[in-house]
């Protein structure tokens, strides 16, 4: 059974293997700064007590508000298609609706169709495009929830 939990400082190890396994961008060790400063907003999927996927969402403050941020999501790919990432998702995005933060946004790479479809079914729309975002200069999609 696979249980989505708060992250604690001893996931931390496995949140790396699967950033190392599914993304580039990211220093690794900045996830213990992030849990740091948004505790209650670092969500694991725990497989009998492996990490197999994991969300970490960021509340900021802009000149429009407060507003929440996925900042990073992933499952490992043995994992994906069970819907996890769908209970990650909403785990984080329940938090930030009970902090009253309503206007939540994340970036997405424009070739990842399949990720960007999997957030369209959460809600998210289509706001923008960051022209060379990623550190290899591929655009990212900005999505916002509804």
């Amino acid at each position: 059974m696979i249980i989505i939990r708060r992250f604690q400082p001893g996931d931390f190890s496995g949140v790396i293997d699967i950033e190392n396994e599914q993304f580039s961008e990211h220093d690794p060790y900045m996830y213990m700064t992030l849990y740091e400063l948004n505790e209650d907003t670092f969500f694991v999927a725990d497989h009998h007590g492996a990490v197999v996927g994991f969300v970490v969402g960021i509340s900021s403050v802009d000149e429009q508000g407060m507003y929440g941020r996925v900042f990073s999501i992933a499952v490992r790919e043995a994992y994906q298609g069970l819907g996890i990432g769908t209970q990650l998702m909403k785990s984080v995005i329940d938090v930030f609706h009970r902090k009253k933060i309503k206007n939540i946004v994340l970036e997405v790479r424009r070739h990842n169709i399949r990720a960007i479809r999997f957030y369209q079914r959460l809600g998210f729309v289509v706001t923008g495009i960051e022209i060379g975002y990623y550190s290899d200069y591929e655009d990212a999609i900005i999505m916002r929830h509804r």
